[in-house]
């Protein structure tokens, strides 16, 4: 990949801008950080319009006035005041405007950049709803490319910030079906419940459950379970006595080899080394 492949070329229909801020990442920054290659502002007319096949970077917009259509994989979409767009430009991507909008865009890189936008897109799509708590860290991102000599561990935190933003998601607004779901699983993880038994509870086809749930949960719903179960089992490990046998009992596991493996599968650790650390820590009298 050389410089000229990752150089913007000029685009009609830009009648404002601010920018383009080039960055040149550290070897470190490669390595461990989020990275930007480039950034800035545009105000654009209905000239506007980029078609690219490829592009080796990852892309957000946030747009503040207007509106940008937008064709990525197999969507065709508009985004509107306060939304947020991720793109991984190694993909077809084109987007146009058909009257005048400004947005805030830059082209990045790095850290789990593919792995974060893998999830999102599969979970939520390529485009954020009304994103306003993510007015500051994109206006600090764009402050911080105006410098001199952009300080990258600034900038790493702050693509941090915003992926994470969009990556959470309230509970409180999820469909009554899930809330009920994780409610179900929460008070029944001790019993020996399975996937149809949950589907059961919410009046749902298994398959289409799980389908469901993993879409607006992020998990499939035999992970959430098992991490509710490992949860409640780390507590006991740490605060109490107890023997391994009444733990897996407690956490609905059938045996203790069932418990142990599973334990060791979320943790890395056998439930005997988990406890080891907190007695010697002094965490449990």
């Amino acid at each position: 990949m050389n410089y000229q492949e990752l150089t913007p070329q000029p685009h009609s229909g830009v009648t404002y801008k601010e920018g383009i801020y080039f960055c040149s990442p550290s070897d470190f920054a490669k390595e461990h950080l989020y990275y930007i290659h480039f950034g800035g502002m545009y105000t654009c007319d209905s000239a506007y319009e980029i078609d690219r096949n490829y592009y080796h970077a990852f892309l957000l917009f946030r747009i503040l006035k207007g509106h940008l259509n937008f064709k990525y994989r197999d969507q065709s979409f508009t985004a509107k005041d306060g939304d947020v767009v991720f793109l991984d430009c190694k993909e077809y991507h084109h987007y146009w405007a058909d009257d005048f909008v400004t947005f805030q865009w830059f082209h990045f890189d790095g850290s789990s950049s593919q792995a974060y936008f893998d999830m999102l897109y599969e979970t939520q799509g390529p485009c954020f709803s009304e994103k306003t708590e993510l007015y500051f860290p994109f206006n600090y991102i764009l402050d911080e490319l105006k410098s001199p000599a952009p300080e990258e561990h600034k900038l790493s935190f702050l693509i941090h910030n915003i992926i994470g933003l969009l990556a959470y998601r309230d509970k409180r607004q999820e469909p009554t079906v899930i809330q009920k779901a994780r409610q179900f699983i929460q008070d029944h993880y001790h019993e020996d419940i399975t996937v149809p038994d949950i589907a059961r509870h919410v009046a749902l086809n298994p398959f289409y459950f799980s389908k469901l749930f993993k879409k607006i949960a992020g998990v499939a719903p035999h992970q959430y379970l098992s991490y509710i179960r490992i949860k409640y089992a780390k507590t006991l490990l740490a605060e109490t006595a107890h023997s391994l046998t009444y733990i897996a009992e407690k956490c609905g596991y059938s045996s203790d080899s069932h418990f142990i493996r599973a334990f060791k599968k979320e943790t890395s650790v056998t439930p005997t080394y988990f406890r080891r650390y907190f007695d010697a820590s002094g965490f449990r009298e």
